[in-house]
């Protein structure tokens, strides 16, 4: 069962694409202290085109590396510096026609909100630092997936295959909160990476 605001019918565009303004590394998981697996990061260069998401402060954004969004084995979501992101390529008429959005923007300023059509000004908090709960078992990850802030909301981490995560009881439309040790985060996981 989806979440109510994930089915609401909107008319602004929430995943928009930047063109990008210098070559850059890409993190799989915010880049701190005791994260495993951000290497290899990838890298973004000038001529490819990202989707900015929202920036957590002045250092790191959440982008989606267009090249990548439909492989199965390598993770589209990740950590860049701001600065490496140019203007908008504008268009974006999903869902609607008039839900286009200006090329030559340069990305909003705003930290930890992303846009959304659920809010009248069509942004939203993120909630990156999700509150602990009580863990109830240990659980491997089957496929590669996402750490979201809400069950199908923002993307604020990876998991990857072959990790183990802290599950708690509790669930919400198909996501499980969990703790996920490598990317030294809590946060929601889609069951089917069970």
């Amino acid at each position: 069962m989806a979440l109510p605001e994930a089915n609401a019918a909107r008319d602004v565009a929430l995943i928009l694409d930047y063109n990008v303004a210098k070559s850059c590394r890409v993190y799989e998981n915010y880049p701190k202290d005791g994260v495993v697996g951000n290497d290899p990061s990838w890298t973004i260069k000038p001529g490819e085109v990202v989707a900015w998401r929202y920036n957590v402060n002045s250092r790191w954004a959440m982008i989606s590396d267009k090249k990548y969004r439909n492989s199965p084995k390598h993770p589209w979501w990740g950590f860049v510096d701001p600065s490496c992101i140019g203007t908008s390529v504008g268009g974006e008429p999903f869902p609607t026609p008039s839900s286009s959005y200006p090329a030559g923007r340069a990305v909003p300023k705003r930290t930890l909100e992303g846009r959304s059509a659920v809010e009248k000004d069509h942004y939203r908090k993120v909630d990156f630092r999700v509150s602990p709960g009580s863990v109830v078992d240990s659980k491997r990850i089957d496929s590669k997936g996402t750490l979201r802030d809400f069950p199908n909301r923002f993307v604020i981490g990876n998991v990857k295959a072959d990790w183990h995560v802290h599950r708690t009881s509790e669930r919400k439309a198909g996501w499980t909160k969990v703790y996920v040790p490598n990317a030294k985060r809590w946060g929601w996981v889609q069951n089917t990476h069970f």
